[in-house]
């Protein structure tokens, strides 16, 4: 068996057992268990490459501390959560740079693009507009936290629409895969408190992480049709 096949196994049992202790709300189970998928998904991403970049490193090492924050329940600990991520995106905003092409849109690729914007600015306004007012003293960093974000997954996709490349592509699922979990965690948090949504959150938590490592393994090369 492949090394790489026997981690991507391990990833989906310790992913498997995250969202089991999510579903039995045993955040016991959940703090042991959660660690162990960093180093997996680093061994996937190290596995791959030939040459480690350590900026991503950091960016994993980052949403491993989000989450640590957040179950042991040290003060001010979501603070702290908010702040990893939000280091986080900025760091992946970087990578949106760094793998920056020449814009190429055709007159269909821009009717797209509106209506996504119209779109995803109607959901992270209706978004921001029920969870506001919980938000009490965080509520400054929370909305710097959702701009950076809002403008991260427009970046992303318009990126995508622009090259259409492997790596391009997976980073828009990971950046969507983050939103998701986020949207759902601040939905359970500050407007319905649910076990749907804590269940969600979990899974699309772990497959963001994933395919952030997908693209950074992934061809940068376009598959765009040239006409």
């Amino acid at each position: 068996m492949k090394i790489r096949t026997l981690i991507k196994i391990l990833l989906l049992l310790t992913g498997s057992l995250c969202v089991l202790s999510t579903i039995l709300q045993n955040s016991a189970l959940e703090l042991y268990v959660k660690p162990m998928t960093v180093p997996l998904f680093f061994m996937l991403y190290w596995f791959n490459v030939k040459k480690v970049d350590s900026l991503f490193a950091v960016v994993l090492l980052l949403c491993f501390l989000g989450d640590i924050f957040l179950l042991t329940g040290i003060e001010n600990g979501f603070r702290y959560v908010l702040l990893s991520y939000t280091i986080c995106y900025f760091i992946l905003f970087y990578f949106l740079y760094r793998n920056h092409k020449k814009i190429d849109y055709n007159n269909i690729d821009i009717v797209y693009l509106m209506a996504f914007l119209v779109l995803w600015t109607v959901i992270v306004y209706e978004i921001y507009a029920v969870t506001n007012q919980a938000m009490g003293a965080i509520r400054p960093f929370g909305i710097i936290y959702i701009i950076i974000l809002y403008l991260l997954l427009i970046g992303a996709v318009f990126q995508y629409v622009n090259i259409r490349s492997p790596r391009s592509l997976w980073f828009v699922i990971a950046i969507l895969n983050f939103v998701i979990s986020d949207a759902c965690f601040a939905l359970d948090r500050f407007y319905v408190p649910s076990l749907e949504l804590k269940i969600i959150n979990s899974i699309y938590q772990l497959l963001a992480v994933y395919f952030l490592v997908k693209f950074k393994i992934s061809s940068p090369d376009s598959l765009k049709i040239k006409n």
